[in-house]
């Protein structure tokens, strides 16, 4: 007994004090953060220590150390070209390189400087020079002769992607930095939205004669291919391709489009009136901010274009506003009091001051299951320009919504309005909470890697590496989800050559998630080809949509939750590298260690 009372008695400091992955895990869920005094810190062992340290930085609470460094925070030229100077392995030259290139440095090239002919057999096969260096000297940097020895190193040792390299060749060619094209490459579903990305980039001018001619008809014999770098594709390429081809044509269509671009979609093509082109399509729509008697005339013929669906009319709902005010005043008023969440958030878009019925309005936002629609209604008391008294009645309720997000958001709205605002406190947690708290919990403390397998329509196949020690809820509930089966038959909505692929939307579009958000669950890791990381509209707003990587981008790092990454790159950035827009997720099956 007396020896028990002597232990009773050590100080702190002496005494076992830890913080343990369940801990961080349910401090990090309910967005509080732990206290500890600085005696209990120092007793804790270094790993719990470090475990505190990031937990704090996740949850971000007024008076909590940041997450990102100052480079990454607040990034400017002189910061990155210290860093470019410094820069010697492959990652940290890269990472300089982009930055520069973000901020139109005519020095980015400086990140490179060093590199010798030896230095590629080194090289990161997946770490793609192409489009950056394209970047670098349309910005105004030359390639020095060093730097060229050391390319032609890589193109001898097998490290440049032709389809890569033609599509920053193309861009060189349209801004007049080259003469000519190279070698025409294989017309792929990758390559053609390659090519169409790089030839969007030049000016509407220079794109005018092909979006409104060789395009209309999207035939293997159309003149545009040749002019793009492409080889003729085949009939069978181009049905695989079309969903892409359209979205790239209306992402193509300049802001205060012309009239002349409504020809774009003036033809009928055969997957015109599949979902998510007609997506991209409603987009582009929504260019031509001057009325367009073609386009009114198109709308009387066949109203909303065929459009039924309440998240599609919503999509179409600012063009509308643009074409028909008055049907875009009765569609706002059937979407606004309808059911679908999407098309509400669409709908609170379209309002240009606060409604009559705006109570009426909040509480069926209150309901929704949907984020989007409660972040659009609680941004748009400030759009509204209701006064800040006003906005502060209307923000509060929203502190005690039973969902963390729409706490987080109307904090984020208040702060402006009254810096005092305290910090929200943590909602009680649902049956799907507890379900995803429990699986994080598992799968941290089990302490292993966990895999998906994503097969696609066509027989191929990408296998995911997961590390729930690092975002243990976000890694938790996509296994959830793929368990249930959530994602077998969607669609793949984007695309995007050399930068990445997105999936998981409910909805074939890159709208929607399962009808809760995921807290974020950020690291300094960095974002290199093959990482995996949470879609987001803001911070702490994941759910189902994720993406993969095709090469690295180092401004999602700290920024976006970073699950893992592919295994088997060579083969998997292949199969991602090919990947249609529109492509169907087959099933995603978990592999249990």
């Amino acid at each position: 007994m007396r020896r028990l009372l002597c232990l009773l008695t050590l100080p702190l400091s002496a005494q076992a004090v830890h913080f343990t992955v369940r801990e961080a895990i349910q401090a990090e869920w309910s967005r509080q953060p732990p206290t500890f005094t600085e005696a209990q810190k120092q007793a804790l062992s270094e790993r719990d220590r470090a475990r505190l340290d990031l937990t704090l930085r996740r949850i971000g609470a007024p008076g909590a150390p940041v997450l990102l460094p100052a480079e990454l925070e607040k990034p400017t030229a002189e910061i990155w070209e210290a860093k470019a100077k410094e820069a010697r392995t492959p990652q940290e030259r890269f990472t300089a390189l982009f930055f520069l290139n973000r901020m139109k440095s005519p020095k980015a090239l400086m990140a490179l400087d060093g590199l010798r002919p030896e230095d590629a057999a080194t090289w990161p096969r997946h770490l793609h020079l192409e489009a950056a260096l394209a970047t670098a000297r349309l910005n105004g940097g030359e390639i020095s002769p060093a730097l060229q020895a050391f390319l032609e190193a890589r193109q001898k040792a097998g490290k440049v992607d032709p389809v890569r390299a033609q599509a920053a060749r193309l861009r060189l060619v349209m801004a007049g930095k080259e003469k000519e094209l190279l070698s025409p490459v294989e017309a792929t579903p990758g390559s053609l939205l390659a090519m169409m990305d790089a030839w969007n980039r030049s000016p509407w001018a220079q794109r005018r004669d092909l979006a409104l001619g060789a395009f209309r008809t999207l035939s293997p014999d159309s003149e545009a291919w040749p002019r793009l770098g492409l080889r003729p594709p085949t009939s069978a390429t181009l049905d695989q391709a079309r969903a892409g081809v359209l979205s790239r044509l209306a992402e193509g269509v300049p802001t205060s489009a012309p009239a002349e671009a409504f020809q774009i979609g003036s033809d009928p093509w055969s997957s015109a009136s599949q979902p998510l082109a007609q997506w991209y399509g409603f987009q582009a729509l929504a260019k031509f901010q001057a009325p367009l008697p073609a386009l009114q005339a198109a709308l009387q013929q066949q109203p909303f274009f065929g459009a039924t669906s309440p998240m599609m009319l919503g999509n179409l709902l600012p063009a509308l506003r643009q074409q028909a005010p008055k049907q875009a005043d009765e569609l706002r008023s059937r979407l606004l009091s309808g059911s679908d969440a999407l098309a509400r958030a669409a709908a609170i878009e379209d309002l240009p001051a606060p409604p009559t019925d705006l109570d009426a309005l909040t509480q069926r936002t209150w309901k929704d299951t949907q984020f989007e629609s409660q972040q659009t209604l609680i941004q748009s008391y400030a759009r509204w320009k209701m006064t800040p008294d006003e906005q502060k009645a209307q923000l509060r309720p929203w502190l005690q919504h039973p969902d963390w997000t729409c706490r987080y958001e109307a904090y984020l709205a208040l702060q402006k309005l009254d810096p005092a605002t305290p910090w929200p406190g943590a909602p009680k947690p649902t049956a799907i909470d507890r379900a995803i708290l429990k699986e994080a919990t598992r799968l941290a403390e089990r302490g292993r890697p966990i895999r998906l397998r994503i097969t696609f329509s066509g027989a191929r196949a990408v296998t995911l590496r997961l590390d729930p020690t690092v975002a243990p809820m976000n890694v938790a509930n996509l296994v959830l989800l793929a368990r249930k089966g959530y994602f077998n038959g969607r669609l793949v909505p984007r695309v995007v050559p050399d930068f990445t692929v997105q999936m998981g939307s409910p909805c074939d579009t890159m709208d929607g998630g399962p009808g809760y958000t995921v807290r974020c669950e950020n690291s300094l890791t960095w974002y290199g080809p093959g990482s995996v990381g949470m879609a987001l509209a803001g911070k702490d707003t994941g759910g189902s949509q994720f993406f993969i990587l095709t090469n690295a981008s180092p401004h999602l790092t700290g920024k976006y939750t970073r699950m893992g990454e592919v295994e088997n790159p060579d083969q998997a950035l292949r199969v991602l590298d090919e990947i249609e827009l529109g492509a169907r997720i087959q099933s995603i099956q978990v592999i249990e260690p």
